[in-house]
């Protein structure tokens, strides 16, 4: 069956391509995370592992969590102005977010 990533390749070698998320990890890790993924069983480790979801699943919650989180660790910093879910980032590309922050100005300041 040919990978989605690659038609030109094997699904088992599709698999085999590097772990972009775990680039700055120790090789012994690497190499246990591959094992669990050419068995089969990543998925199942994971869920033994963290068997709870997040309750994050919209904007209104995502907003609260940071806004909660802002005020137990940065409580000097500037205020939120927006937080939200972006249905475009791409998984791999962007595993940790992205982070803006929008200005706006009152007559001649910022």
């Amino acid at each position: 069956m040919p990978s989605k990533l690659h038609p030109e390749q094997p699904l088992g070698q599709a698999l085999r391509q590097p772990l972009r998320y775990l680039g700055g990890y120790p090789a012994h890790l690497l190499q246990q995370v591959q094992g669990l993924i050419d068995a089969g069983r990543l998925a199942e480790t994971l869920s033994q592992r963290y068997p709870t979801l997040h309750e994050v699943r919209t904007d209104k919650a995502l907003y609260d969590y940071v806004t909660e989180l802002k005020a137990r660790c940065m409580r000097g910093a500037a205020p939120i102005s927006k937080v939200a879910y972006d249905s475009k980032i791409k998984l791999i590309q962007h595993a940790l977010g992205t982070h803006t922050r929008v200005s706006r100005g009152q007559g001649g300041q910022l």
